[in-house]
């Protein structure tokens, strides 16, 4: 080995060894960087949620969004409560009693009309025990008659005798009714059934069986005319849309079951199925342009974004929802502030104004809304925390 050679393995291990004393060095002070982070953790996890904050915050842009939002879901709440109004006054208006002539005069071309269809091509064969399905569409129902009801210790309520039947049920009518039709029965919310006679005339309640017994009374029936069934089904019907607009209209669907009392307060009060369906449609209705109000906020204030302003779309989309969270938590408060205020001055009926649909979606948007809020405020923090641990990309 010459000594050109000996120089330079020399110069090979000096530079060694400066490469690792160099490593070493670097290794010492990213520790004591790493150190000094952990020390001040605390300061700097505050300092980047300072800075979250003021990266999400509502600029004048935003606060114009906010207003504009607010103005709408506001004059939501108010047009809609202006319609229920409306509403409730055409329905009033369109009740009408009883024996209207109007509603005698659609049972008989109904009537008509259906033994025209049929009375030619189906038989009418006579029965002992039961009714002819033409019978059957004529003759009425037979969970309408009260007479004969006292000697069993039962008050129909006259007018009210729909909130104690079974058959006068939106929902439960169309099994229940159907059934004492065609088996010539009446089934109270309890479910006690009784027999209903023809004679001697009137109709009138002759003696107490089951709700067994009368399913099998109407199977009995069907089996010697299957016509009946149907016959029995359009009698239903026909009877249902004929009490639906009368003055004291059909019960709550299935309430009358699970809550008698409560059923019983609110039929004798005034409210009925058809109050109920308008009321299910104002709620709907209110959520649904709740959610579309918020839908437009959301597409127009995402056109303002901008890359280089804001340094992550999430950040921008946390502002987006908290625009959409305040206006709708600004809209809900006004709704029962103004609900309330009428309230306590002795206007019960503003409770009709309440902002239930409204109520719900802002409930919903306080749910998501604070979850995706946090959940990219996490990220945001630990994740420059992370950054600050992790430090450069060293080549050793």
């Amino acid at each position: 080995m010459d000594i050109e050679e000996l120089r330079r393995r020399r110069k090979e291990v000096s530079s060694s060894s400066q490469k690792t004393l160099r490593n070493m060095e670097t290794i010492a002070n990213e520790s004591f960087r790493v150190a000094e982070v952990a020390h001040n953790s605390r300061k700097i996890l505050d300092n980047l949620d300072l800075e979250f904050e003021r990266q999400t915050g509502l600029d004048s842009t935003d606060v114009k969004f906010l207003l504009f939002a607010t103005a709408l879901q506001v004059g939501r709440w108010v047009l809609i409560s202006k319609i229920n109004s409306l509403a409730d006054k055409k329905i009033s208006d369109s009740r009408v009693k009883d024996n209207d002539s109007r509603i005698k005069k659609m049972e008989r071309e109904k009537r008509d009309k259906y033994k025209e269809n049929h009375s030619e091509k189906w038989d009418h064969n006579k029965s002992e025990k039961y009714r002819t399905w033409l019978e059957i569409v004529y003759d009425g129902v037979p969970y309408d008659v009260s007479v004969g009801s006292p000697k069993f210790g039962i008050n129909m309520e006259a007018g009210y005798h729909r909130m104690h039947t079974l058959g006068h049920d939106p929902i439960a009518g169309w099994l229940f009714g159907t059934i004492n039709i065609i088996s010539d029965t009446i089934t109270l919310e309890d479910f006690r059934t009784y027999k209903i006679s023809n004679e001697p005339r009137p109709k009138h309640w002759d003696y107490e069986t089951s709700i067994g017994q009368a399913f099998m009374m109407a199977i009995e029936s069907i089996k010697e005319d299957d016509k009946r069934l149907p016959a029995a089904i359009f009698a239903q019907a026909l009877h249902l849309k004929s009490d639906v607009y009368t003055k004291f209209g059909l019960p709550i669907p299935l309430l009358e079951i699970f809550s008698p009392d409560l059923a019983g307060k609110l039929y004798k009060e005034g409210y009925d199925s058809l109050c109920l369906l308008k009321d299910i449609a104002v709620v709907g209705t209110q959520a649904a342009v709740a959610i579309l109000i918020n839908m437009l906020i959301t597409l127009i204030h995402g056109l303002y974004y901008n890359s280089q302003k804001y340094p992550s779309r999430d950040l921008y989309e946390v502002k987006t929802r908290k625009i959409l969270s305040y206006s709708n938590i600004i809209s809900s408060c006004s709704n029962i502030i103004w609900v309330g205020g009428n309230a306590i001055a002795g206007n019960e009926s503003a409770i009709k104004d309440l902002d239930v649909g409204g109520l719900m979606v802002t409930m919903y948007r306080l749910v998501t809304d604070t979850a995706y809020i946090q959940k990219v405020k996490e990220d945001f923090v630990f994740g420059g925390f992370n950054k600050l641990i992790q430090g450069e990309e060293y080549k050793f």
